[in-house]
């Protein structure tokens, strides 16, 4: 027989001392009856106690030492302060986004003044110079030679 999870974390609960005394005491008896389980303790204590020896003697850190970690602790910022500084920085946050799309939206308004986007006017017509005298000089050609009558003010001269 095996001892299972559950026995085994009883087991180094109840080594470390953390079970409550009516568990413990049910612990203990089991201890007793069950030599599968009073094996796995035995191993347990004799694993623990490797690994005391193996860490050797404890050392206990300087005064100096817990003087200088009091005051580098000292001179971290509260919980109000690191709060307070997570608000600015959204605060910065929505502001530089908030300029970002003002700038766009400005953007879009110059080009839109300036006619680069947005509808094409169908009521304009616009051509260089050279190119309207060319067809103007065409048209007339056309009159004169009778292809197209002219206009009706100028049939009565």
């Amino acid at each position: 027989m095996t001892v299972s999870q559950r026995d085994e974390s009883l087991l180094q609960r109840h080594l470390d001392g953390a079970l409550p005394a009516d568990v413990a005491a049910a612990f203990a008896a089991r201890l007793l009856a069950e030599p599968e389980l009073a094996r796995a303790a035995d191993a347990a204590r004799a694993q623990r106690a490797l690994l005391r020896a193996a860490a050797g003697p404890a050392r206990q850190a300087s005064a100096r030492f817990a003087a200088g970690v009091v005051a580098a602790a000292r001179q971290l910022p509260t919980r109000q302060e690191l709060e307070q500084s997570d608000l600015v920085a959204t605060a910065l946050r929505v502001c530089r986004q908030l300029l970002v799309a003002a700038a766009i939206l400005a953007a879009v308004g110059a080009l839109w003044h300036a006619g680069m986007i947005g509808p094409t006017r169908s009521d304009t017509l616009q051509a260089s110079p050279g190119v309207l005298e060319q067809e103007i000089r065409q048209l007339d050609a056309r009159i004169q030679s009778g292809a197209v009558p002219p206009p009706a003010a100028e049939r009565g001269r």
